[in-house]
């Protein structure tokens, strides 16, 4: 079985289904070791896909290291190389769907999503 494969089935396992849509996800890829540049990091696999949050609008990385904790890298790709908007490291599987949640779609104020018009 791939990382991806992996990946992909520990997000869905570990994120309900109402939140993962709301994501918008589409264009799902596995991703080969360190094939993406600008990571920072060495990986031994990956998820991308594509996401139209309502924080983010871009690509989602989803790596897998040697200590096998996640990394979760935003921002967008261009002939294999990421430019990288926010990272957050040392994830654990079972924090995959709650922390990309946060990095492209939930916004924890209330009234700062109201003003901005989307609530």
């Amino acid at each position: 079985m791939s990382v991806a494969t992996i990946i992909n089935q520990q997000l869905r396992a570990f994120t309900p289904s109402n939140v993962f849509c709301s994501w918008g996800a589409s264009k799902f890829q596995a991703v080969g070791a360190n094939q993406i540049e600008g990571i920072g990091e060495s990986y031994s696999g990956a998820l991308m896909f594509f996401s139209r949050g309502f924080l983010h609008r871009g690509h989602v990385l989803i790596s897998l290291n040697g200590m096998d904790e996640y990394t979760i890298s935003i921002g967008s790709v261009r002939k294999g190389k990421m430019n990288v908007k926010k990272q957050i490291k040392g994830i654990h599987f079972d924090m995959l769907g709650t922390i990309i949640d946060s990095m492209i779609e939930t916004k924890n104020n209330y009234e700062d999503r109201k003003d901005q018009g989307a609530a």
